[in-house]
């Protein structure tokens, strides 16, 4: 099931510790599906991008119709 994360209204630090968190608690489901909304802040998708997902190694895809979402697994995104 995708759970859905909207970080709207959070400061940058506050975002990325949710996202961590979140991401680190349930990273040994191997289905994790997760919707993050992140409005159209590319400074704070590359700091989750750079701190969080590649440090982890989780995949991630933000649709060219909406930028404003990224969708994160622990799986590889083709």
């Amino acid at each position: 099931m995708k759970k859905r994360i909207d970080l709207h209204g959070k400061s940058h630090e506050e975002a990325l510790i949710i996202v961590e968190e979140y991401l680190l608690l349930n990273s040994f489901d191997n289905t994790l599906d997760l919707e993050l909304i992140t409005g159209n802040s590319t400074v704070l998708q590359n700091k989750i991008i750079d701190n969080i997902l590649k440090k982890h190694e989780f995949s991630h895809y933000i649709p060219n119709h909406n930028r404003g979402v990224m969708y994160i697994t622990n799986s590889k995104i083709n």
